[in-house]
């Protein structure tokens, strides 16, 4: 009886001590290949601006797979709603083509590639541009062109790493 009770206690402490010892998502972190995916909505702090527009809130859009060597192909869709300099209606809209991404050891991803940039406001978009994004468990944060967008928090959605 005490054999039991002992083994039993025993298992259950490497069990608990185990879990404890290594962190959450530690195999994604490793560096071996990775599937990123994501969709997800939220609104920002009021005063939030990108280059001189209000804006108010966004979705977004990842799906990226990503090897053990730093590179990767996907893409990523971020549209900004928000209001013009005269009041009216504007929708931003950031797409990109991602080429390389690393998945970070708190979870998060990093993620560049080159990107189009369309202002919504009936000029041409802009294409080419340098694109940098980094993916956290509450919401995207993208520089585009050397431009930082504030992160959009994620309010609805989700964020898969596998």
């Amino acid at each position: 009886m005490i054999k039991r009770f002992f083994a039993s206690l025993f298992a259950t402490c490497l069990v608990a001590s185990l879990t404890l010892a290594l962190p959450d998502h530690q195999a994604a972190a490793i560096g071996g290949p990775n599937v990123v995916t994501a969709a997800g909505a939220g609104e920002f702090a009021t005063g939030a601006s990108f280059q001189g527009i209000a804006i108010a809130g966004g979705t977004f859009a990842v799906g990226v797979q990503t090897t053990g060597t730093g590179s990767a192909n996907g893409d990523l869709e971020l549209q900004l709603n928000g209001s013009s300099l005269i009041g009216l209606s504007q929708w931003i809209t950031v797409t990109g083509w991602i080429t390389s991404g690393t998945v970070n050891p708190d979870n998060s991803v990093t993620l560049n590639g080159t990107g189009t940039l369309d202002f919504g406001d009936g000029t041409a978009p802009t294409g080419g541009l340098a694109l940098t994004a980094t993916l956290t468990a509450t919401g995207l944060t993208v520089t585009i062109g050397g431009n930082a967008i504030p992160t959009l928090p994620k309010s609805d959605g989700w964020i898969s790493v596998e």
